[in-house]
């Protein structure tokens, strides 16, 4: 007998309203979402049979159980808040729970539980996660606690911040229950009748990931996204990411796991699925009327409507790109740039870390050209912008701001440093001029004022050097000691605190050795192309001296050299040799000898390198101490291949003393004795950069580990549903919240972040932003990808010529252990974190990067090919192509037949 027959048969339950009756529900009885559910079921559309705990019978239990007495809703949240904790804790009456009971029998195996509130999915308000979702609930006890949990959320702390907005915050919440079929899809899916900005409404937008909906919806995993013209039912564009990571349903538990690798980059719904999907969203928007928020999953190649609400999204105004007040006339032609600035701005940044990047532009960046002896240091609001969720250097304004010294006079070799080829800068005039003139001061005091600080830069410079370097060893053994989780709030503020004065204080002094090591290698560039003439080509990147102790590169090193440690450790290079990257991770945490090894030797590495991670002023990247998967992958990598990667250095360093003197001796004494001197200033000034520089990574490490606590802390108190939402927290509202300026309630504002998050996912969507232009974000095109290229042109930073398999990594932590020796390494961009790999490769191709990017300058380490600012290498190139590097013309060529 089916489902559906003994519905029909089954009385129809006080309190309970079944898809299955044929009856149509108001959404004052079932909410928002149980009317939509309902009224799709009885549509014929493909809806998981399931049926509705209405208002009333929330309100019977309240009745029932005297909740409202004890609580006065009109006092606020703290009150809001109690009551949600006594509805957890109450007994739900027994008569109540036979009703909800008895229609839990007639479905079969896990049931989703879902809140449905009566303003909830409405054309006015959508309360889009503010109310619980319970998967794969199974056994009565546990409906009913789930079924208590979705009541309460109607009074959690994010709910009553979003009705407080909508001036609804006195009145008790009215609110219902779904109980559904659970539908385990293979891949699943939102779909929007809208687009969510623009509100364009000739296309189905569809964003699909692998495994359920909650990880999509969560921000959990990567997803595809697909435009579907709605008249034709044509794919209009689509954009196939990599997807590391699934959550499904296993062993009667949701859980995160990674796809395999085979699938990790093809697209989630072939050619058949679309067509399938678009029929059942035109049936959608037809039946309503007007365009939906869809969530849907397919299931053993069956569309399944999950929920559907209206769109309530309004047109989102795009963020202001430029803070400064600088005319139009000096706007038009400033030139800006993401081109790998500070190393640390390389990637697309989450609304968290733009606000942490607009905190260092106005609180840091500025007072760091102190040391740099720069007397006027300018206004921080003309010194970056923001766009597409990049970072931007207003390459003009710094070029005139270093003008005002002595070795910036010339803005034409900083110009050049952070333009692409897009940018043709024959005959540009910087419209902040073409010297620097402070408003006070002549250029006599100015240069005085320069010489004073070099002189005092010269003494010190190896002084604060070693203080920095000491520095982050103590901070790193401070609160290796210190239990976060128990501070108090003021405690914790305070902690906060001292993080953002070590922050600045880094900064401030890794500013120097970045900026001299940059004009250092610009004079070596300027000497070898004056006295050498043609043999001048990329000669500064040959002859600049043995450069294997740099930092960045020492961490290869020193995972080698953990490596050879674990031939003491028998029984643990076995684990690593033979057992899954989860098995080691339960071994080192559950087991003495495990323990031994992770508290010994591995902490030791951690300590030296452990604050690395990708992308580091983005605080949603973990760091190595945080999540040590890629280290543990590495480790693997190296056992397997054997490599030395002592032996490759030393081998590179041979090869490049013979070239420099090769090349010197055809130059006079004086000559090589200049050239000498200024390699010796680079090699000074670049070593104490990387040295120095994982001070200011550290300091980095040491904001994030307070961020996440307080957001650990929001978890708790029920303001955020998942610690990944801190991804649309604001930087400066977290500090206020410390401070004790703004309320918790304030800081996870649902408005705000529902903001944040559809602006990220806009970005997600769009196309890569130009590296380089003049003027506004417009005036140079997006870098769009033509999928019929074979080919592309790059600039060489290593010179080299190589053909091999490639394999191209976006996200390390997760595609590292597909690497194999000899891979060509191909990916958007690398920084510190990516060293390990080069150690491997046989070339390296990114899509953007410079002369002083950390791909070129490791990959010279090592001696390997390189070809940087390819724009589109990581889309065009597949793991596995077989790939030409022609270094010497920048050439990448990719054969997809072998």
């Amino acid at each position: 007998m089916t489902i559906h027959s003994l519905a029909i048969k089954q009385p129809l339950c006080e309190g309970i309203i079944h898809f299955d009756t044929r009856r149509s529900a108001r959404a004052e009885q079932v909410g928002g979402k149980g009317a939509s559910l309902i009224a799709m079921h009885n549509a014929g559309l493909p809806v998981p049979n399931g049926y509705c705990i209405t208002v009333a019978l929330f309100e019977e239990f309240l009745e029932q159980t005297q909740l409202l007495v004890h609580f006065d809703l009109t006092q606020g949240a703290t009150q809001w808040r109690a009551l949600a904790e006594a509805i957890l804790t109450a007994s739900i009456p027994e008569h109540i729970a036979e009703q909800v009971c008895n229609a839990a029998s007639l479905l079969i195996g896990p049931v989703a539980v879902r809140s449905s509130a009566t303003d909830e999915d409405s054309e006015s308000h959508s309360f889009a996660g503010q109310h619980l979702t319970k998967l794969a609930v199974e056994g009565t006890d546990n409906i009913l606690q789930a079924v208590k949990a979705c009541w309460a959320s109607a009074l959690s702390d994010a709910a009553f911040q979003y009705r407080q907005t909508l001036g609804q915050a006195t009145e008790l919440p009215k609110i219902a229950v779904v109980v559904q079929q659970m539908q385990f899809g293979d891949v699943s899916g939102v779909a929007f009748g809208q687009h969510p900005t623009t509100l364009e409404q000739s296309a189905f937008i569809i964003e699909g990931c692998y495994g359920l909906c909650e990880g999509l919806v969560s921000g959990q995993v990567s997803s595809d996204s697909y435009h579907i013209d709605k008249t034709h039912g044509e794919l209009i564009a689509h954009a196939t990411q990599p997807k590391q990571h699934q959550v499904v349903y296993l062993n009667g538990d949701i859980k995160k796991l990674s796809v395999p690798p085979t699938l990790q980059n093809e697209p989630v719904l072939n050619h058949i699925d679309q067509q399938a999907l678009y029929s059942v969203l035109r049936q959608v928007e037809s039946y309503f009327g007007r365009p939906q928020d869809v969530e849907w999953t397919i299931s053993d190649g069956k569309v399944w409507l999950l929920q559907s609400r209206p769109i309530t999204s309004q047109k989102v105004k795009p963020e202001p790109f430029y803070l400064g007040n600088k005319s139009m006339h000096v706007q038009k032609d400033i030139l800006w740039s993401r081109m790998d600035i500070g190393e640390i701005f390389t990637g697309r940044m989450t609304p968290l870390g733009l606000s942490f990047a607009q905190y260092y532009q106005t609180r840091v960046h500025i007072d760091c050209g102190k040391k740099l002896g720069l007397l006027d240091l300018g206004e921080a609001n003309e010194t970056i912008a923001y766009y597409k969720g990049h970072v931007y250097l207003n390459v003009s304004y710094t070029a005139w701001q270093l003008s005002q010294t002595p070795v910036g006079a010339d803005q034409t070799p900083f110009l050049a440093r952070f333009s692409s080829e897009a940018i043709d800068l024959t005959g540009y005039e910087n419209p902040y001029g073409t010297a620097h003139s402070h408003p006070d001061m002549t250029p006599k005091q100015c240069l005085k004022y320069w010489i004073k600080q070099n002189v005092k830069e010269f003494f010190q410079a190896k002084r604060r050097a070693k203080s920095m370097i000491a520095s982050r060893f103590e901070e790193f053994d401070r609160v290796q000691v210190q239990d976060i989780t128990a501070l108090s709030h003021e405690a914790l503020n305070n902690e906060f605190t001292h993080c953002l004065t070590y922050f600045k204080t880094m900064h401030e002094g890794y500013l120097p050795y970045y900026i001299n090591a940059f004009a250092c290698y610009g004079l070596l560039e300027e000497l070898s192309a004056k006295w050498l003439g043609d043999k001048s080509k990329h000669l500064q990147n040959k002859i600049k001296g043995d450069m294997s102790n740099l930092r960045t590169v020492a961490s290869a090193q020193e995972l080698w050299q953990l490596c050879k440690i674990l031939n003491a450790w028998p029984q643990v290079k076995d684990v690593f040799t033979n057992k899954t990257i989860s098995e080691i991770e339960d071994f080192l945490t559950t087991t003495s000898l495990g323990l031994r090894f992770s508290q010994g030797p591995l902490a030791n590495f951690m300590r030296d390198n452990g604050v690395r991670g990708r992308e580091e002023m983005e605080l949603t990247n973990p760091r190595w101490l945080d999540d040590r998967t890629y280290v543990l992958q590495m480790i693997k990598l190296y056992l397997k291949q054997g490599y030395e990667v002592d032996g490759a250095l030393a081998e590179q360093t041979q090869k490049q003393q013979k070239i420099s003197r090769d090349l010197l001796n055809e130059l006079s004494w004086t000559q090589r004795f200049t050239i000498n001197r200024v390699i010796s200033l680079y090699c000074g000034c670049a070593k104490l950069r990387e040295e120095t520089r994982m001070s200011m990574t550290t300091s980095i490490w040491l904001i994030r580990r307070v961020v996440y606590e307080v957001a650990r802390r929001l978890m708790q108190k029920g303001l955020l549903t998942h610690l990944d939402d801190v991804a649309y927290l604001d930087f400066e509202n977290i500090i206020k919240y410390l401070d004790k300026r703004c309320t918790a309630e304030h800081l996870v504002d649902q408005t705000q972040l529902n903001k944040h998050r559809t602006q990220y996912l806009q970005w997600q969507t769009q196309p890569e932003p130009p590296l380089t232009f003049i003027g506004q974000p417009n005036s140079q095109p997006d870098l769009i990808f033509d999928p019929s290229l074979t080919s592309l042109q790059g600039l060489t930073t290593s010179e080299g010529f190589c053909r091999a398999r490639a394999c191209v990594i976006t996200d390390l932590a997760t595609q590292a252990s597909d690497f194999q020796k000899g891979d060509i390494l191909v990916a958007p961009f690398t920084d510190a974190s990516w060293t390990p790999l080069f150690a491997l490769a046989s070339a390296v191709v990114t899509d953007i990067g410079s002369m002083l990017s950390h791909s070129s300058i490791v990959a010279r380490e090592f001696g390997i090919p390189c070809v940087v600012n390819t724009h589109h290498a990581s889309t065009l190139i597949n793991t596995a192509d077989v790939v030409t590097i022609d270094a010497h013309r920048g050439l990448v060529i990719v054969d997809k037949e072998d």
